[in-house]
């Protein structure tokens, strides 16, 4: 089993979206408690940073505003006890009347740690206040509530950057378990390839005189004279040797008349050398021999008189040709049945990347709602806490008219909050549910898409309105499909509204383009605009969930997730995007007339 990463969490980053959630909390928070500073610091050895500052009256810290450590400030009592610290009152307090934050106006704090997953120290969150502030009960709460929304974020981060360096780190194991597979695969072959070049230097050597038997025959006479090498290698006694014609006698029978047909070819035009490879009998054996020889001596006539050469036993190189002939009869074999365990890997690497994306977009849902959900709960907490306290006053005849109106006054703010973030939650639920949408509630029927499409664009975009857009429909007057009209108006409805929300947001304006053409059974849409175009580096993310560039600014990232989706599940096509920076965005869906 794989050992647990280790995430390093000192410059672990903190994104955009988190930044922003926990921003507009800290703002929450500093204008329900009435005070003036509400911070995230994060521990920067030899010091700690500003990491995110309320927005409100009277704060004097500034993001990423440093501090040395070791002077005292109260957010390193926090990290070093990791509890809460609370400090009504620093003037009259004798540990802390020497605070460094005393000069800014900040005489009271509550704070309390921040921790990673794995125990490191992010840091603190804090509230200060100019006066003395004893920072009751529901304050504290609401503190430990936000406290442990930021470490839930945290964890999320930490687990995040986990799962990718170990998916990392599987990918490099299984690239490098089919490297050193294919390597063994190939070993057989380097051995038997070695074999060959250790014969052919063998080879080499006898040529030199480094051990190969040399023969020296006499054509005139018939004799031979062979080495002791030679006579070693052939396994003859000097005895046996008469002349030549023992050479014959014991070449196999296979090999002799071919052989003896190339020597007297060879005797008959001596040009050049005379090489045969043939199989010799050596005692109760057959050996392979590499007999290479020159005519060096000619007669009057120009016939052959003298002839010397040499024998190299081959019989190793012969077997290794054999091996390496097999290795090759079965190596195509071998290598089909590594490229099916390499594409049984990479499915189930396709699996496990399906999954994270699964994983990324739910995760993302829960982010989005997150926000709007713990507002709602810190606002209905601070409700209860004033509705106790007022109906206290009221039971104690302490009420007076202006407790009153402050509690209706807070009490409308809180709902008003209330149903906003309410509001948001349930449209990003019908948002979310839009995306898992089938044809099941599609009604199919026969339509004019010129006609659909010219009455949903003079309802999306009225000339009074929308002054600066052009548009062009291409569309065949005569042109009807059986499909799904809704289908058709909610995509293009999206894709207008990215075009309004990011390709005009900087002119103001453009031209619009929509071509619907068939083809035999297939149709295809083509919706363009020639607004500031898509970055290379975006246009594999455009259809993600929840992907945008507008974070924070009222963009949620699902229209065009929405747009594909409608293409495969709805209308059982595809899309793709084609795209320049400044020169505009164009999107091509092709699919079925008449879908299934």
């Amino acid at each position: 089993m794989r050992a647990a990463v280790d995430v390093k969490t000192a410059n672990l980053a903190v994104g955009h979206d988190y930044a922003e959630k926990w921003q507009e909390v800290l703002d929450l928070l500093a204008r329900l408690m009435r005070i003036p500073a509400a911070l995230i610091m994060r521990v920067q050895p030899p010091r700690i940073k500003v990491f995110l500052s309320s927005r409100s009256d009277g704060n004097p810290y500034e993001e990423d505003e440093l501090a040395d450590l070791g002077t005292g400030l109260y957010c390193e009592t926090v990290m070093a006890r990791r509890g809460e610290l609370i400090v009504p009152n620093a003037l009259s307090d004798r540990d802390w009347d020497h605070n460094p934050d005393i000069k800014l106006g900040m005489i009271s704090y509550m704070g309390l740690p921040l921790v990673w997953p794995n125990q490191d120290v992010f840091g603190t969150i804090c509230v200060l206040d100019s006066a003395e502030n004893p920072y009751n009960a529901t304050y504290r709460q609401l503190l430990a509530q936000f406290r442990a929304m930021v470490e839930r974020d945290l964890r999320q981060i930490y687990n995040d950057k986990a799962r990718a360096e170990e998916d990392a780190a599987l990918r490099a194991d299984e690239a490098e378990r089919v490297r050193r597979e294919f390597e063994r695969l190939r070993a057989g072959e380097r051995k038997a390839l070695q074999a060959l070049r250790e014969s052919e230097e063998r080879w080499h050597f006898a040529l030199e005189g480094a051990g190969d038997g040399v023969w020296d025959w006499d054509l005139s006479e018939g004799g031979v004279f062979l080495s002791s090498r030679c006579q070693q290698l052939l396994g003859l006694f000097p005895a046996e040797i008469a002349d030549f014609q023992l050479w014959q006698t014991r070449m196999h029978p296979d090999e002799l008349p071919a052989v003896q047909a190339e020597l007297a070819d060879y005797l008959q035009r001596p040009e050049g050398s005379f090489v045969s490879e043939h199989r010799f009998r050596r005692g109760d054996e057959w050996i392979w021999l590499l007999a290479r020889g020159m005519v060096v001596s000619l007669d009057i006539h120009g016939r052959p008189l003298r002839m010397i050469g040499t024998y190299s036993d081959i019989t190793a190189r012969k077997q290794a040709e054999t091996e390496l002939q097999l290795l090759n009869n079965h190596l195509e074999e071998r290598v089909a049945a590594r490229g099916a365990e390499l594409q049984a890997a990479m499915q189930q690497i396709s699996i496990a990347e399906k999954q994270a994306a699964l994983a990324r977009m739910v995760a993302g849902m829960a982010h989005e709602l997150n926000t709007p959900i713990g507002n709602v709960l810190l606002c209905s907490s601070q409700m209860r806490a004033d509705i106790g306290a007022i109906a206290a006053d009221d039971a104690e005849k302490r009420l007076s008219r202006k407790g009153l109106q402050e509690f209706l006054q807070k009490a409308g703010e809180t709902c008003e909050l209330l149903q906003r973030n309410s509001e948001q939650a349930g449209d990003l639920i019908g948002r979310f549910k839009q995306i898992a949408v089938d044809q099941l509630g599609q009604p199919k029927r026969s339509f004019h898409p010129a006609k659909v499409m010219a009455n949903l664009l003079e309802t999306l975009l009225p000339a009074e309105h929308h002054p600066h857009i052009r548009i062009e429909l291409r569309i065949p007057a005569d042109l009807v499909i059986e499909n799904y009209p809704s289908a058709l108006e909610q995509l293009v409805s999206h894709l207008v509204a990215n075009t309004l929300a990011h390709g005009f947001d900087e002119k103001g304006g453009g031209a619009i383009r929509i071509d619907i053409g068939r083809d035999q059974d297939e149709l295809t849409l083509i919706y363009a605009d020639d607004g500031k175009g898509i970055g290379h580096d975006l246009q594999s993310k455009v259809f993600d969930p929840f992907f945008t560039t507008r974070m924070g600014q009222g963009g949620m990232g699902l229209g065009l997730a929405l747009v594909h989706n409608i293409v495969q599940a709805i209308l059982k096509g595809r899309i793709r995007l084609e795209s320049e920076p400044g020169r505009g965005a164009a999107f091509i869906i092709t699919f079925p007339a008449n879908p299934s």
